[in-house]
Parts: structure tokens; C-alpha cells; sequence
């Protein structure tokens, strides 16, 4: 098994197939180090082994490929390049650099690394721990002052808390642990630039890019995970131990990565201003009343099940969180009654209000001038070093379900029936509903006889379609569950649960490239980065080790919020005649009581493949600018301007620099947005170089055959080549590469998946007996008729296969 597992770590070299695998003694290049395998402890056995394949694999000539321009970042900064024509006809770059976003250092450079010695280092140590004590001293006064610091449940802005809080104890004390150790790594790191004399360029390309561990601030380091020498047959819960090399990519509680630097005003984590005149930016409140409007524009292929899945998806592997108080209550920026920022002397420095202007045509009426907005907590960095501040992803970075089964074992332990592998559920006089709650602030309201649910994501109750989608997963999961329980007697709950879980996770990304990618991104794009599925029972050879799978924060903060875009305000239910009610979305944002109706089920299923989503434009609901997160009061927050200072926060560069790194020329003038919507971003914004990379995403023609435009395109395809590429339990690996890899036969049934067939087999069948082929094209489209769902036209996955 030893062999077996290291040939599962080296077979697959950079990109390309590998049709030899590497046997573990053909790495070592002399006898010498022949003799230390031999020589090498047993605790330090994988460590050694690692390090010199590494540097083996590195070594190997790399094959030449054209890849896509957002795949090379670096090819921003270096004029070394080759351009070339990728396979869809684009101009690409043969990549030397992978996806690191700067090239080799410079000797100016080189010195600055030199100055990291520990002398230094340990004096930076102490006053770093010195301001962190004292940042302490100011929130233990704050939630002492009686002032209005703390945010408690009632208004709107306590709903956007609520949508990222952590329900968990544990991981409230493990999450904040991992921020005050990332907090103290970004006051070191500007302590040290204004020493060293240091530029924000200088932060920005990783001058100081210096692993940290031997060092007085080694204590900051993200704690790599114990790994095993033979690997699990199962991926963990945790994600951790998927990249043998870097066992900690992918893991909870680790940074996004990213595509470009981050832009922040001192290089590390104020955040940006105006590139014309060091102004602050405009309101993101101003932008959002200036450019986004609610108008009705349904497209005419899609339905709204590409907006519910994509949601559904995103809180699988993106998640970051509000910083707040060390006990878990949440921070308030703003006076009580919203009519100002509050004083300096009592704001917390995490906050950064978005500023609604005097004269808003909607919040004014009720004296708002002030929306509460709180900076994402932050995680240390991969590689251990000083330098701009990264947020922190709280879930698995991975397509690994964990949005049905948690994060971290101490979640999917709660989640678990331990019968049969099942999970539990909540059996509402004979219908399995998601678990109840115990959480009293999870949604509005808890009274006798209201739902409220769980699941592995703590944003569950934001959307009762979202609770749908979760449900029908949960039901999968228990459907397999029990079909393996009667083809296998003799396996244990634990076996049971572990084959249903990767078998769910398998069709889960069967779903999302062969139905939900192709939809959003157009085939061109597919195939151009690469991302299309293998055929019948062939095995998938791509996998490469040196691809961070890691989410990127242009995607999670900016790319994937597309979708809010495509949300409908209003949810049709039909009935068994026609259309019989449309519910405000606002109105059921943390209240998903309806779905304890007997027909709610079907109806909202019914709506979701049938109704079309709306198109990716400058255009929002309403329901999302105005209303959000309401509850019982007259107004909520506006999504639009939370996404637009979220961007900030989170240090993204202007739309303008990602047109370029997508090969696009950038925009010179406001007028290239054309005469209207110049004007009206020109009256904003001070120049076309402060355009926030939301909104000029948002504004873009559509790619072709893609629902958004080139530079959200890239982006995202990108991070799905990534979840695809750097993911070695991918469900399609070769068992040279995946431990838990599937037989070429059920490789051909797992492709049968669809979304259609797991709302087939989990919908109640009270007025749902019937399904288009594919979920998220319009019914009626050519060769998507509604066909019957117990009929063959609508595949399902033959489990007979894990039969033993």
C-alpha cells in the first residue's frame, strides 16, 4: 500500500498525462540519497519523501501548453512571455509561472528579504503582541461602555450578521484563535514595511516572502495537518491532507487565494482610494442608487434553478465571516437608530460603514445615513510569510458536499444519525425535513409550530428555496444510504456513510460541470480552460499537484455574486391550477416556516425548473437592494452596495486591472461604457481606473454562448479548473492519482447524474411527477420536454454497482 500511495501522489507530473507511474526509488537521482530513504525515521518518512519528489517535480521539463491569460497571472508584470492561440481561438500564454501573480525576484528585492533577521523580528514580535493587547483592552471597554457597540437582533443589518455568524462554539474559538494570529501577522507586516523603508509595491509582488516558522512569529503560521503515510480511501471532512505536498490547501479556516495582489492603501490592509486623487472611493450606497435599477429581464433559456443551485454551490466552498466581539457578539458601526457612523472614540476597528448619502431617494425616508458593515476576519497566509493581509475561507475549499455534510468532523458528528449512515432528519408526519435548529437566533422567529432548520452551512434559513435545495441533497443522501444498506447488509453505519457521502459528492460535481457550468460559462469556455468531463468509463488524468485549488477572492467576493443579478423578487408558486401565489423574497429571508406545508416542497420545486432567472445585468430586485434581511422592520440593507465594499474589504483591484489580466484593453474613458451608463458612472466614480470590479463585471456584453461577461467568465472558469485540477479525490481521477477512485463502471453511471433526476427521486410526488431532462434549461426548449420521471429519458445511477 506504501507504493500504492506514493504513486498516487507522483504519478500525475504538472500538466499532462502520465501513462508511467513513477515508482518512489525512481525519484532519488544517487545512491547517497538511495541511502537515506533507507536511513530516514519513520516520523520524518513522508516529510523527507516529499520534499525531494517535490524538487523532482519541479525539475521535469514542463510540457508546453497555451493556457488562458487569467491562468498566468504573472504574465501582468513580466514582458518574458510567449503569447499563443488557446484552444478557443483566444490569445493565451505558454505558463512558466503557474499560478503565482508575480515573477522571480529582482536583486533590489532579494535585499529586502535579507533584512529578516531574528533580532529584528523578535522586537516586531513583541510590539505586534503589544498593540494586539491593547486592541483587546478596547473591545473588553467597548462592550463595557453602555454605548451602542453591540448589534442585537432586530434590525436589518443584524440579518446580515446572522447570514455569516458561527452557531458553533468551537469553531467561534477555533476561527478567532486563527484571526488574532492573522490580525498580529498584518500589524507586524506594516511595522516591518516602515522599517525597512518598504513600498506598497514592494508588499504587493512578495518582496518579503520569507517563511516565518523559525522565526519569534512562527507562532502566527497556519498549523499544518497530521497527514497519514497511507492515505484515507475517503477525503476528509476537513479537506485537509487532499495535497500531499501542502496538506493544508483546501482546508477551513485558510485564506482565499488570489489572482492579482491585493490593492490596499498601505500595501497591507487599509483599504483603497482614488487612483486620481488618494480621495475616499465613492459610496458603494451612491454607486448603487447611480447604476442599479430593478427591471424585469428574464432570459429566455435558463430557469431559476441555475440562480438556486449556484447559491446552493457557493456556500459549499465559499464563506468568509464578519469579525466580531472575542465572546461572538456582533460589532455596530453605526448609531442605534442609523443616522450616523458613531464617534471615533467608540468604533471598533474592524468597522467600515457604507455611507448612505443625505438625499437617497429610499433610505432617507426614514433617516438612515449609515449601514452597518463589518471587516471579513482574516487568515494567516499559506506560505508563512509577511505581507498583505488574506481573508479566511471558514469552509472547505473543495466541490466535497459540505454544505450537506459541515466543515469540520465536530459538525458532521451533529448532523449524523449513526443508523444505517444516514443523516438525521426531521420527520414532519412522514415527510424528512432538514433538522431542526436549536440555535434561537438562526432565524426570525422560534415560536411553537414555526421551522427553522439545519444543515452543514449556517446560512441555510436565508432563502426558503435554498432550504429546498438543501433538503432534496439531504434526501439523496439518505436515498443512497439506504439502497447500499440493502445491497450490502453486512457494512457498518460508518461504511455506509462514507460510500453514500463520496457517491453524493460525486454526482454533485457530475451536476456542475456537465449542467451548471456549461450554462453559465457557454461550451467555448469549457473547453478552452480545460473542465469538461471525461465520457463513459474513462478515467480523468489532469490532476496536478502544483494547481492551489483554493478559492480565489476575486471569485468569492466579486465573480460567483453574479447570480444575485438573476434573482427573481418574487417566487410564483403553482398549485394544481396555474399560478396560485407570488411571495416577496424578503418575506421569507430567515422565516422558511412554508416549507412544513404538505405541497410547498413541490411547488417551490416546480417554480425553480420552470420559471426563467433573470439576465446578468446592471439590474437588481428590489427585494435585494432594498429589503434584505428586513424581518419585521420597514427596510433592509442593499446587497449591491455590501457586494461593491465587500470588494474593498477584501483588497480587489479595479475592474480595469482584471480586463487586462483577461487580455481585454482597458477602459480609457467612462464614455467606452457606452453614452448612458458613462455618464452615470462618471458622475460617481473620479476615474475609469476606480470602477470596482463588481459592477464593471456586471456591465459587460455577454461572452459568447456564457450568461456573463468575458471577465466573470474567466474568472470563475478559472476557479472551477482549479476545484477540478487541483482536487485529487475528484471523482473521475485515476486510481493512480484519487485513493478513493471509482471503477470504470460506476464512472459511467456516476455521469448519469443530473439535477432533474435528484429532484425526480426526492421531491414529495405530490404535484411533481414530472421533469424536463435538464433542471436548468426552460421546458419546451428543443429536446427539454417535460418527460415522465419514472420513465428512461431521465437516467438515474445503477447503485447496484457497489454491490459486494
Amino acid at each position: 500500500m506504501l507504493w500504492v500511495y506514493l504513486i498516487s501522489i507522483f504519478a500525475c507530473v504538472h500538466i499532462g498525462k502520465c501513462h508511467v507511474a513513477i515508482h518512489p526509488r525512481d525519484i532519488f537521482t544517487s545512491e547517497a540519497e538511495d541511502e537515506d530513504f533507507e536511513a530516514t525515521p519513520h516520523k520524518n518518512f513522508m516529510q523527507a519523501t516529499n520534499e525531494k519528489a517535490a524538487k523532482h517535480l519541479v525539475n521535469e521539463p514542463k510540457p508546453e501548453k497555451c493556457t488562458p491569460l487569467v491562468c498566468c497571472p504573472a504574465h501582468m508584470r513580466t514582458k518574458e512571455i510567449t503569447y499563443c492561440k488557446t484552444k478557443g481561438d483566444r490569445e493565451g500564454v505558454v505558463c512558466t509561472t503557474g499560478q503565482n501573480h508575480t515573477t522571480s525576484f529582482d536583486e533590489r528585492l532579494r535585499k529586502s528579504r535579507d533584512h529578516l533577521d531574528l533580532q529584528i523580528l523578535g522586537s516586531i514580535q513583541r510590539k505586534s503582541k503589544a498593540e494586539m493587547s491593547k486592541l483587546r483592552s478596547r473591545e473588553a471597554s467597548l462592550l463595557s461602555s453602555g454605548k451602542p457597540t453591540v448589534l442585537f437582533p432586530g434590525p436589518a443589518t443584524y440579518g446580515h450578521f446572522r447570514n455569516s455568524r458561527s452557531f458553533d462554539i468551537t469553531d467561534l474559538s477555533q476561527m478567532m484563535n486563527v484571526a488574532d494570529r492573522a490580525l498580529e501577522l498584518a500589524i507586524a507586516t506594516r511595522q516591518f514595511k516602515d522599517r525597512q523603508g518598504l513600498s506598497v509595491e514592494d508588499l504587493e509582488i512578495g518582496s518579503i516572502g520569507h517563511d516565518l516558522r523559525p522565526t519569534p512569529l512562527g507562532h502566527t503560521c497556519i498549523t499544518s495537518p497530521f497527514c497519514p503515510m497511507i492515505p484515507d480511501k475517503y477525503r476528509r471532512i476537513d479537506g485537509a491532507c487532499n495535497n500531499v505536498l501542502h496538506p493544508s490547501w483546501g482546508a477551513p479556516f485558510t485564506p482565499y487565494s488570489r489572482l492579482l495582489p491585493a490593492s490596499y492603501q498601505d500595501g497591507v490592509w487599509s483599504t483603497r482610494v482614488s487612483a486620481a486623487s488618494e480621495n475616499h472611493l465613492p459610496s458603494p450606497r451612491l454607486i448603487s442608487t447611480s447604476i442599479i435599477f430593478d427591471i424585469d429581464s428574464p432570459n429566455p433559456e435558463y430557469t431559476l434553478a441555475v440562480m438556486q443551485f449556484g447559491q446552493f454551490i457557493s456556500h459549499d466552498f465559499t464563506q468568509s465571516m464578519d469579525l466580531s466581539y472575542p465572546n461572538g457578539s456582533a460589532i455596530s458601526c453605526c448609531e442605534l437608530d442609523g443616522s450616523a457612523p458613531l464617534p471615533a472614540e467608540v468604533t471598533h476597528y474592524a468597522c467600515y460603514p457604507i455611507e448612505i448619502p443625505e438625499n437617497d431617494g429610499f433610505f432617507g425616508k426614514f433617516g438612515q445615513k449609515c449601514m452597518n458593515f463589518v471587516r471579513s476576519i482574516l487568515a494567516p497566509r499559506h506560505d508563512c510569510s509577511l505581507g498583505y493581509a488574506q481573508q479566511m475561507n471558514k469552509l472547505t475549499h473543495f466541490i466535497d458536499a459540505s454544505s450537506v455534510y459541515g466543515s469540520t468532523p465536530e459538525q458532521t458528528g451533529k448532523l449524523r444519525s449513526f443508523q444505517g449512515g444516514k443523516l438525521n432528519v426531521f420527520n414532519d408526519f412522514g415527510r424528512p425535513l432538514l433538522p431542526l435548529s436549536k440555535d434561537p437566533e438562526a432565524c426570525l422567529t422560534m415560536e411553537q409550530g414555526s421551522a427553522c432548520f439545519e444543515s452543514g452551512d449556517t446560512r441555510t434559513n436565508q432563502m426558503i428555496t435554498l432550504v429546498v435545495m438543501h433538503t432534496i441533497f439531504l434526501r439523496e443522501h439518505n436515498r443512497i444510504a439506504s439502497v447500499l444498506a440493502r445491497l450490502n447488509p453486512q457494512w457498518s453505519d460508518e461504511q455506509l456513510f462514507l460510500e453514500a457521502r463520496q457517491i453524493l459528492i460525486a454526482e454533485m460535481q457530475v451536476i456542475i460541470y456537465k449542467e451548471f457550468l456549461p450554462a453559465v460559462l457557454g461550451l467555448e469556455a469549457m473547453k478552452e480552460f480545460g473542465i469538461e468531463l471525461e465520457e463513459g468509463y474513462k478515467y480523468s488524468f489532469d490532476y496536478n499537484p502544483f494547481v492551489e485549488p483554493s478559492v480565489t477572492n476575486e471569485f468569492a467576493a466579486a465573480a460567483f455574486r453574479f447570480g444575485h443579478s438573476t434573482v427573481d423578487g418574487g417566487l410564483k408558486l403553482y398549485g394544481p391550477k396555474k399560478m396560485d401565489e407570488i411571495i416577496a423574497i424578503p418575506e421569507i429571508m430567515f422565516y422558511p416556516s412554508r416549507m412544513r406545508h404538505q405541497e410547498f416542497l413541490d411547488e417551490a420545486l416546480s417554480t425553480l425548473t420552470t420559471e426563467p432567472l433573470q439576465e446578468v445585468d446592471a439590474s437588481l430586485s428590489d427585494a435585494l437592494t432594498k429589503y434584505m434581511f428586513r424581518g419585521g422592520n420597514p427596510f433592509g440593507v442593499d446587497l449591491a452596495a455590501i457586494n461593491i465594499q465587500r470588494g474593498r474589504d477584501h483588497g480587489l483591484r479595479p475592474y480595469n486591472e482584471y480586463r487586462e489580466l483577461i487580455g481585454l484593453p482597458r477602459i480609457r474613458d467612462f464614455s467606452e461604457f457606452g453614452p448612458e451608463m458613462g455618464s452615470k458612472l462618471g458622475s460617481v466614480y473620479e476615474s475609469v481606473d476606480d470602477v470596482d470590479l463588481w459592477v464593471g463585471g456586471l456591465l459587460e456584453d455577454k461572452a459568447p454562448g456564457s450568461l456573463v461577461g468575458p471577465t466573470f467568465r474567466d474568472i470563475i472558469a478559472d476557479q472551477f479548473a482549479r476545484l477540478k485540477k487541483g482536487d485529487r479525490y475528484f471523482f473521475e481521477n485515476d486510481p493512480s492519482i484519487n485513493p478513493g477512485h471509482f471503477s470504470p463502471e460506476q464512472l459511467r453511471e456516476l455521469r448519469k447524474a443530473s439535477l432533474s433526476r435528484i429532484i425526480c427521486d426526492n421531491s414529495d410526488k405530490m404535484l411533481l411527477s414530472r421533469q424536463a431532462r435538464n433542471a436548468f434549461r426552460k421546458p419546451g426548449v428543443s429536446g427539454n420536454e417535460f418527460v415522465d420521471c419514472t420513465g428512461p429519458e431521465i437516467p438515474s445511477v445503477d447503485l447496484t454497482l457497489w454491490q459486494e
